[in-house]
């Protein structure tokens, strides 16, 4: 049997080859940036004001120390959005809103609140700083800073940035293409009626959504009966679209167990067989020709379930070394355990954050058949191969959802 440290290095050093695709910015939500991104456009695109009021040239101001200036006002209102910088001379005032573009050589503006006007004229009684109240052209961002590292996910603030810098296609990596195949008489799809003795294909459908939200396209998602034709013929299948292929249960010592024997008989090399975890020891790993990898889940639910997070999850993850995705964090226990057994263990819970700190509760009831806990936990913890018992406050490994 196969540490848990040793499986993730085996799994660590596994690389396949992701490629990527340009697609239109609006369609790039949760997608994961394949190169950086340089701004096409300065931010602000000019210099304008950062408030209602009025433009003017400083210098004009620089020698009041008593009295007063007056400016004559420019019938006109500068707008943000006008299409282009009003020709105004630098020896006036004119009204302007907020993000209206300063005219050439008024460089400062004296907000609505402070103003006097007096007779169409704006009344000045203290030196304005230049560049007072307004924005200059490209201090945010520069045409052709770096706006985006590589390797970043897309998420809709970041979206947001890149919409702000005229970037309306972007290169992100493909959605890496799986299949998954179920094996089991007992199974029925979701739009069968339930019939005794039968369960429903969860597992298929979690490992859909699940690989959906973290960077994959489900290609194939078939069950098959306990026949070892019909699952070869499904391997068969997949290896044709997929670069990843899962399977769920038939991989354990059982009379119809024939998952394993039809991914060796296919030509499998397997890498490791079963691992030192709770739950999910059957699970099982292996490779199609050193560049397709084949994850062998069991079929209890929870089982699957803590693969897909402690393995599946982080696997894809360092194919493109996703920047700012949490996967591990350090969390104190909320609750006491007693482990009696020298395997990694893992528990599903609900951690959160606290005056700075993550929190784990654990969820009471759980097994690698139970699937309750699936509609109340955000993460599973792990308890050490050497450790035996658990006491509230103690650190703990948490891997997040």
């Amino acid at each position: 049997m196969t540490s848990f440290d040793e499986a993730l290095k085996i799994l660590n050093s596994v690389k396949i080859k992701v490629k990527s695709e340009n697609i239109p910015l609006l369609d790039s939500l949760n997608r994961v940036a394949y190169r950086d991104v340089p701004s096409k456009l300065d931010l602000p695109a000019e210099d304008n004001s950062a408030m209602d009021g009025y433009a003017l040239k400083s210098s004009l101001t620089q020698n009041i120390t008593s009295g007063e200036l007056r400016l004559e006002i420019e019938p006109d209102t500068i707008y943000a959005g006008d299409n282009s910088k009003k020709n105004i001379r630098e020896d006036r005032a004119v009204k302007i809103m907020t993000g209206g573009y300063l005219p050439d050589k008024l460089d400062a503006v004296l907000p609505l609140e402070d103003a006097k006007v007096i007779g169409g004229r704006l009344i000045i009684t203290s030196p304005i700083k230049s560049n007072k109240n307004a924005r200059k052209k490209g201090e945010d961002i520069k045409e052709g800073d770096k706006i985006l590292d590589k390797n970043t996910r897309l998420t809709p603030e970041v979206i947001a940035l890149l919409a702000s810098c005229n970037i309306k296609k972007i290169n992100v990596y493909e959605k890496i293409p799986v299949s998954i195949i179920s094996t089991g008489n007992e199974i029925l799809t979701l739009n069968q009626r339930f019939r005794y003795g039968r369960v429903f294909n969860s597992n298929g459908i979690l490992a859909e959504l699940f690989l959906s939200q973290n960077g994959c396209s489900v290609m194939k998602n078939v069950v098959c009966k306990d026949n070892l034709a019909v699952i070869k013929n499904a391997i068969r299948t997949a290896l044709k679209s997929s670069k990843i292929i899962i399977t769920s249960a038939g991989a354990s010592f059982g009379e119809k167990d024939f998952t394993e024997r039809a991914l060796i008989e296919l030509g499998l090399n397997i890498k490791f067989r079963q691992v030192a975890i709770k739950p999910a020891k059957p699970f099982s790993f292996g490779l199609f020709n050193n560049n397709i990898p084949v994850f062998m889940l069991p079929g209890n639910p929870m089982a699957f379930f803590t693969c897909l997070i402690v393995f599946l999850k982080p696997f894809i993850g360092n194919q493109i070394d996703i920047k700012n995705s949490i996967r591990t964090a350090k969390s104190r226990s909320l609750f006491k355990y007693i482990k009696n057994h020298k395997r990694r263990e893992f528990i599903p819970a609900y951690t959160y954050s606290k005056n700075g700190c993550f929190y784990s509760e654990d969820y009471k009831k759980h097994g690698p058949a139970m699937i309750s806990a699936l509609g109340r936990i955000n993460s599973v913890v792990s308890i050490p191969e050497n450790t035996f018992e658990i006491e509230e406050d103690d650190y703990l490994d948490v891997y997040f959802i």
